[in-house]
Parts: structure tokens; sequence; C-alpha cells
């Protein structure tokens, strides 16, 4: 049997171990690459938009992540749901290397990348 002292400590220890900020799993967005063309990043915001893929009303105007108004910024948020919400998987992060993985999370203001 363990004496009580190093029980406590042990329970305790796992516990604030949860909040030290290098303890956390850190997230893996998926974004368009810096390199992708207006063509490339029109085509993936039409088949990820247009064939209702993910959910488009964050990039409409009025929505949490219309600002900034540019095509860069759109499809970058809809790639990361389309890639977050299919599970993290190769097949949902192709998008004919037009992307790319950050760690850092992209989100700002009211506009929330899932991760």
């Amino acid at each position: 049997m363990w004496p009580p002292l190093i029980l406590i400590f042990l329970i305790l220890s796992i516990v604030s171990i949860n909040h030290l900020p290098l303890a956390r799993a850190r997230g893996q967005w998926c974004v368009v690459s810096p390199s992708a063309t207006d063509a490339q990043m029109l085509a993936n915001i039409d088949w990820l938009c247009g064939h209702g893929h993910v959910d488009c009303i964050p990039i409409k105007p009025g929505g949490p992540c219309f600002e900034p108004d540019n095509l860069r910024s759109h499809v970058s948020f809809v790639m990361n749901q389309y890639y977050q919400y299919n599970g993290k998987t190769e097949k949902a992060y192709y998008f004919s290397n037009t992307d790319i993985f950050v760690f850092k999370d992209p989100s700002y203001g009211d506009c929330e990348y899932d991760y």
C-alpha cells in the first residue's frame, strides 16, 4: 500500500498536468497553400461549398469568418472545416497540392477554426 502523502501527490500531479499548456494536445489545421492560384482556390471553394461538403455560412456576408473578405481567407476556413469534419484523414486533406498543415491556430476574432 502506498503512503497517503505519495498517493495525494500522484493524484494532484495527474490533475495538474492537464492544466499545463505544453501538456495539452496541439492542434493541426489544414489551410490553403501560399502557392495556390486563384483558379485553384476557386475550384476548392466551389467543390466544398457548391456541393454542400461543408457549412459555408460562416464565410458569407455577416458571418464570423467573412472578414477579411478575400478568397484565401475563405478557402482556408472551408478547407479546414472539411478536413476536421472528415476524420482528419489523408483523403480529407488532399486538395490537389493546394493545402498545407499549420500548427498554430489560424482563428481570429470571432472566426474560430475547428481542430
